[in-house]
């Protein structure tokens, strides 16, 4: 393994690791409370008794947030696989 070959994926794999660790601590850092809870507990309105009928919401759902950001990384891996040599 040369590392001279290998560095655009090394930089690649550190870069991902970046992004994995700022998305962790974003996550910590808002919840899982969604925009519009968030945005009415700041201005002072009542809870949102909103009832959800079985609609898909990213919101408060940390799995998929952890699914998204693998998606986004395996598809980045391979953008830069098959097309980092053109």
């Amino acid at each position: 393994m040369n590392l001279k070959e290998n560095s655009g994926l090394i930089i690649f794999g550190v870069l991902a690791i970046v992004v994995v660790l700022a998305a962790f601590i974003a996550l910590e850092t808002t919840g899982t409370m969604g925009i519009e809870d968030r945005y009415n507990q700041a201005v002072g309105l009542p809870a949102g008794d909103e009832e959800k009928e079985g609609g898909f919401s990213l919101e408060g759902n940390p799995l998929m947030y952890i699914g998204i950001l693998v998606v986004l990384v395996a598809l980045s891996l391979v953008f830069h696989r098959y097309l980092g040599k053109v």
